[in-house]
């Protein structure tokens, strides 16, 4: 520290300024950088609420959101909806998302993977669907308000 301060008293007084200077240009930069980004992030989530239509899955009267282009549903660790009924497969099925259309596609689960009573490979899904994997069945539905702003993350049925 002695040596730093030694340093900056055999400073001339332009070399101080220019390096204050300098600090403050930095520093200014720093901050376009991080309002920048903030408001790329605002950007993203607005267009991911067009893109995912806000839409959920409930089972027991909790919500999931839809936070990603491709949901992997299943019982095992890396599942983004884990359900522990043993009727659901390992890696049951996946919801994946298109210019707001959501889709969910059967991964060859044993028990297979229903959408209103009628066992699909694929289908397509809209608001009020009913999914049922193995005994456990889910509803396909609009994110309510409250919850439009939750957390995203592993989550479990």
């Amino acid at each position: 520290m002695s040596e730093f301060l030694e340093m900056l008293a055999s400073l001339e007084v332009p070399d101080l300024v220019l390096c204050a200077v300098a600090v403050i240009i930095l520093d200014l930069f720093a901050l376009a950088v991080i309002l920048s980004a903030n408001r790329e992030s605002k950007l993203c989530r607005k267009r991911w609420k067009h893109v995912s239509a806000d839409m959920s899955l409930c089972y027991n009267e909790h919500y999931y959101p839809l936070e990603a282009d491709e949901i992997l549903l299943g019982r095992h660790l890396s599942a983004d909806i884990r359900f522990t009924d043993p009727s659901v497969s390992r890696y049951h099925a996946v919801l994946t998302v298109t210019n707001g259309v959501w889709s969910i596609t059967d991964l060859n689960a044993r028990s297979g993977t229903f959408v209103n009573d009628r066992r699909v490979h694929q289908s397509r899904l809209k608001a009020g669907d009913d999914i049922r994997l193995g005994s456990t069945t889910i509803s396909f539905c609009k994110l309510p308000a409250e919850d439009a702003q939750g957390k995203g993350g592993r989550k479990h049925a």
